[in-house]
């Protein structure tokens, strides 16, 4: 058996309906899974850099991934499982770009709720490597937060209570997203009239609560949605 890590990033924990809709295409489509913890939080940007992240350094999208990880909240599950679910969970998220999950993997979780470029819903651990070295490094994290790992049936249920909570939660056809961030790609300058569309569709996604006590968070997220296009790749 082998822990994997696997978090909802945060354009899927805005978009609750993203993140519930993901959370049940896990439990439903692959069997033999035992989650040991399920914990909303704000990630660090000093552990995705240094450790999380670490592989990334040096290239052109590492501070905007680390930016993007930690501008809002994740939600974090520790996954045990056997090797071969490794390849399946990967497989059920789709290709890393986006892009290239509409067009090879469309019915994959990224190809259906998938934004743009490096907007991709989710992370999961890609090999047994890598899947021993975030465990190690991300029970470390939890333990130094004060989070402990909890009985799997306990963490199950709460999955499944989050999600029949957001499952029927408003979502925006990605396909508006897709012609933002497209149309943004053409025209650069026109940054901050596609911000204030993305704050637009990203509120009537998100929860009342956050809506009205956290906008920065939106806003923020916003601002990375922009961002995100404006890489040079």
């Amino acid at each position: 058996m082998v822990r994997v890590v696997f978090f909802l990033k945060p354009d899927a924990v805005l978009r609750r309906y993203v993140g519930a809709r993901t959370l049940k295409a896990l439990i439903d489509k692959i069997g033999g899974l035992k989650f040991l913890s399920f914990e909303e939080m704000i990630v660090d940007k000093e552990f995705l850099a240094e450790q999380h992240y670490m592989e990334h350094r040096g290239k052109f999208f590492f501070e905007w991934l680390v930016d993007y990880t930690s501008c809002a909240p994740i939600r974090f599950i520790l996954i045990e499982a056997s090797e071969e679910k490794i390849e399946q969970i990967r497989k059920l998220l789709g290709p890393t770009l986006v892009q290239k999950a509409f067009k090879e993997a469309p019915s994959s979780i990224r190809g259906k709720f998938g934004i743009y470029g490096g907007v991709n819903v989710a992370h999961a651990s890609d090999s047994l490597e890598s899947a021993n070295r975030e465990s190690s490094i991300w029970e470390k994290y939890l333990e130094r937060k004060g989070i402990k790992l909890q009985d799997p049936e306990i963490i199950i249920n709460k999955i499944k209570e989050y999600i029949e909570t957001y499952i029927d939660y408003p979502i925006i056809d990605n396909e508006r997203y897709i012609e933002l961030s497209e149309f943004l790609a053409q025209n650069p300058e026109k940054a901050g009239k596609v911000k204030e569309k993305f704050i637009m569709l990203l509120s009537k996604e998100v929860d009342e609560k956050t809506l009205r006590e956290k906008r920065s968070t939106v806003e923020r997220f916003a601002e990375i949605l922009v961002k995100n296009v404006l890489l040079k790749r």
